[in-house]
Formats: C-alpha cells, sequence, structure tokens
C-alpha cells in the first residue's frame, strides 16, 4: 500500500518515475495487445482496424473516467475553483491531456469507450456487416476493458484509493498520506491525513478478484467463439460487471456521488443490466454466429 513503490525501480536508473497508479494503467495498455492478438485468432476481424480502433478507445474511454470523476464524484466544486485559480485552458491541458494521472471512474471508461469505438467504427467498417465488425470490436475489447481492470486495481490498492468501510474483521490498515488517509480525513473519520487509517474493507483487491474472474471467464470461453453469438462477450462481461460493482458499492464508503440511496455507479450497473437483458430478450431470435 505505497504509491511509490516502484521509487526503488525508478532509482536504479536515476530517474522521478511514475507512481504505482500509473505504472498499473501502462501496464494493461501494452498487454492489451498481445491479449488483442490472441483473441482476434478466434473473433474474425481485420485485426489492423481493430488495434486502431483499440488505441481510440482507450484514449476516449480515459478521457470519459476522467469526466466522470468530476461530475460524478463529489468533485465538481473542487474542479470548478481550479479553473478561476489555473484557467480553463490550464486546467483541460494537466486534466486532459494526460488523464491518466489520477481520478478515473471505471464506468465512464468502458461506457465512453464504447462510445467512441461506435463511432470510429462507422468509419472503419463498410457494407451490410458494419454493425456485426463494430459489436464484434465490443466483444473482443472487453477482454482488454477487464484485464486492465484487474490489473488496475492493484494500483487503485497501493494509492488507496476507491477504499471500503471500516472493519475490524475484514479490513486492512493504509498507511499515512495515502489517498484512504486524505479521504477519510475529509470525511471526518481520522484527525489527520498523516496518521494512518482504521481498518478498511479492501474493495480494490475484490475488484481485482470480480474483474480477474471475468477475464478468464471469457478466455474460458474463447476457443467456442465461432460457435458463439456475435455480442455473447461483450454482453456477458458487461452484465456480470454489471451485478459484481452494484453489490461492491454498498461495501464503500469513499465519497463518488450518489443519488437516494444508491451511489452514481449503482445506478449506471442497474442502467447497463437492463438494457442488456432488453437486447437479450428482443435480439435474440436474430443474434447471428460469429462464423457468419
Amino acid at each position: 500500500m505505497n504509491p511509490q513503490f516502484f521509487q526503488p525501480l525508478w532509482d536504479i536508473f536515476g530517474i522521478k518515475g511514475w507512481d504505482a497508479y500509473t505504472v498499473f494503467e501502462w501496464i494493461p495498455f501494452v498487454l492489451s495487445f498481445p491479449i488483442t492478438y490472441l483473441v482476434t485468432r478466434f473473433i474474425p476481424i481485420d485485426l489492423r482496424k481493430m488495434y486502431l480502433n483499440q488505441v481510440w478507445m482507450f484514449y476516449t474511454g480515459i478521457l470519459g473516467s476522467k469526466l466522470f470523476h468530476i461530475l460524478f464524484d463529489e468533485r465538481l466544486e473542487h474542479f470548478l475553483s481550479l479553473v478561476k485559480t489555473m484557467g480553463l485552458v490550464t486546467l483541460l491541458k494537466q486534466e486532459f491531456l494526460m488523464p491518466w494521472k489520477g481520478g478515473q471512474v471505471f464506468y465512464g471508461g468502458i461506457l465512453t469507450g464504447l462510445a467512441g469505438g461506435t463511432l470510429l467504427g462507422w468509419f472503419l467498417y463498410r457494407g451490410r456487416d458494419r454493425w456485426l465488425n463494430i459489436v464484434r470490436t465490443y466483444d473482443i475489447v472487453v477482454f482488454t476493458f477487464y484485464m486492465m481492470s484487474a490489473v488496475g486495481r492493484v494500483g487503485c490498492f497501493l494509492q488507496g484509493c476507491c477504499y471500503g468501510a471500516i472493519s475490524d474483521s475484514f479490513g486492512l490498515v493504509f498507511p499515512p498520506r495515502s489517498a484512504a488517509a486524505f479521504g477519510l480525513f475529509r470525511q471526518g473519520l481520522l484527525e489527520s491525513p498523516y496518521l494512518s487509517t482504521l481498518p478498511l474493507i479492501p474493495t480494490q483487491l475484490i475488484e481485482v478478484c470480480t474483474s480477474g474472474s471475468i477475464f478468464i471467464f471469457l478466455l474460458v470461453r474463447l476457443p467456442a467463439a465461432r460457435r458463439l453469438w456475435v455480442g455473447y462477450y461483450a454482453w456477458h462481461a458487461l452484465l456480470f460487471h454489471a451485478i459484481a460493482r452494484f453489490s461492491i458499492e454498498f461495501l464503500r464508503i469513499d465519497n463518488r456521488g450518489s443519488f437516494w440511496i444508491f451511489s452514481t455507479s449503482q445506478w449506471i450497473a442497474i442502467i447497463v443490466a437492463t438494457i442488456l437483458i432488453v437486447i437479450r430478450v428482443w435480439k435474440k431470435p436474430h443474434l447471428k454466429p460469429h462464423s457468419a
């Protein structure tokens, strides 16, 4: 639970280097290319177009995750104050040209990444199979999305963000000056951010397990891809994640925005699950296999 986990390595090379959060965002990005190559051996699609769309979806997704953080994590007032002190142009350069520095909402990344992929896919693919190929990109990219989530949440754990509720029976203590310590201090649950936290449920590691399980499920089902319908992988991954995220949110106490009795992410999970079920019922008679 140390944001400077990799600093001893950077010291060897005499450089400042990235903190753990940033490292665990870039590691899965690098891994996404061989994973995508593997998946396209089973799901037929133009690999070059897929790589192009994948990079675009990664960037639009990370922009969207930053935007969702500003709008829905009770941070809007903070960013408006930064606009007054720094200026809008400077803030946009800092937060949106290099959005991977911190402050992300995973659901924002998924939704805007898929939206960006749909937009670019509309221009990349032509003919009567245009929408089939766009949905195939969803099927392929969820492999990397949930690998990124599983690896990226390790960065959250080391950073101390996205922390869970106080628990003596199933909790871990985060160190002074961690994101968890500052978060609890702002919530009035810790006297100083320079103190260790109370034991907190490691919801970051729970999400590592849930996202990792989704990724493993996708890999196990990959050899059967040509017999399965287009959209199968994206549909199941998003549904499983919606169920898992809705449940995990009950264990968290960090400020992340809420309405009525549910957090923003829970409302998104409800909407996503509902849309997926409607699509499955509505499209069931018309689903085509990947081999079509």
